[in-house]
């Protein structure tokens, strides 16, 4: 495999994760020849922009950050929302708008590991779909039907995405989705992920579960997570143990209220995070509390400390539930309240 184009999109909060995540991609690709990092940065400070390039540089690596200032600008015209508090998560969907010339880029999100070799997704098969996507571990029917899909719809998340970026143009996939925000709806609980599924229905490639593992995988047994989510058209025990084995990314996204980095050790991945913490040039990162500290979380994380596990996963799903619930209300409130 000669070359592997990455994306990473981040603010100044987000910047240290994406240098760890960075570090594994590194650690875990050397045979790979040439790996190309490019970087959309929103306002990140000039020491961690350093440290980014001082990383590649170890590992012979190129890094190009792009200023993301003027699709900031296309985001507010067309009034699709911050997402906690930072514009940077809908970027991706602006591809055609900062790259050229390019077969295929992989998007990692920053709150990932790269725990293995992933050059193979350069050359799998995606059969015409224009990108690849692994199935979202949370987002249940309920979820789907009110933003559009069926229950028999596959619902992706977009923490990794393979694009086939002459696909992406030719198909004029970010036109498809800048016109369903303009003229259906713009707020989305879940905006970039919620916009990919609903606009790219059908021509989405369903990647193994190793290149986008969730936390709930590692927490839970499969058996418990079915019985209680009971997935439609989702992976089947036997590709989700594969993947726990030898994962290829793992997502770390928020569980219980925590990521990796914080100091509450809840996370099932934090073991792995620090590891490659300690490899980065992050090491002497502080960890601080979880801002999620009120009340509910704390009763949750006690609660998954000391009761059974499948036990524990009926009332995780209903906290979640919803949670999910309130939170599509509320964005489709502010959607109604935009577009009168």
């Amino acid at each position: 495999m000669k070359k592997l184009n990455i994306l990473y999109q981040f603010d100044e909060l987000y910047a240290p994760y994406a240098g760890i995540s960075m570090t594994s991609l590194f650690e875990n690709n050397r045979d790979v020849e040439d790996i190309m990092i490019y970087a959309l940065v929103d306002k990140v400070s000039q020491v961690n922009c350093q440290k980014l390039l001082e990383t590649a540089q170890i590992y012979g690596r190129k890094i190009k950050f792009i200023d993301v200032e003027h699709i900031v600008e296309i985001m507010k015209e067309l009034g699709i929302p911050k997402y906690r508090n930072s514009y940077t998560t809908n970027m991706k969907i602006f591809l055609p708008y900062f790259l050229h010339d390019i077969e295929r880029i992989v998007y990692i999100d920053c709150d990932t590991i790269i725990a293995g070799p992933i050059k193979e997704l350069m050359n799998i098969n995606m059969n015409g779909c224009f990108v690849g996507m692994v199935l979202d571990s949370l987002g249940g029917d309920r979820h789907k039907f009110r933003i559009g899909l069926k229950k028999e719809d596959e619902y992706f998340n977009a923490g990794v995405i393979l694009f086939d970026y002459k696909k992406w143009v030719n198909e004029k996939c970010t036109e498809r989705i800048l016109e369903h925000v303009k003229n259906v709806r713009a707020h989305y609980f879940a905006p970039d992920q919620d916009l990919i599924n609903v606009n790219l229905k059908g021509k989405i490639a369903r990647l193994d579960a190793s290149y986008n593992l969730q936390p709930v995988h590692k927490a839970f047994s499969f058996e418990a997570y079915n019985r209680r989510f009971k997935k439609t058209n989702y992976y089947t025990k036997k590709e989700i143990e594969e993947a726990i084995q030898t994962p290829h990314i793992i997502h770390m996204f928020r569980f219980l209220g925590e990521f990796p980095w914080h100091k509450e050790e809840d996370h099932p991945y934090t073991e792995v995070f620090n590891h490659y913490m300690k490899l980065s040039l992050w090491k002497d990162y502080e960890k601080k509390n979880s801002e999620q500290n009120n009340l509910i979380f704390k009763l949750e994380r006690i609660l998954y400390k000391y009761l059974p596990k499948a036990a524990f996963l009926l009332i995780f799903k209903i906290g979640y539930g919803y949670f999910l619930y309130n939170a599509d209300k509320a964005s489709e409130k502010c959607h109604n309240l935009t577009s009168m």
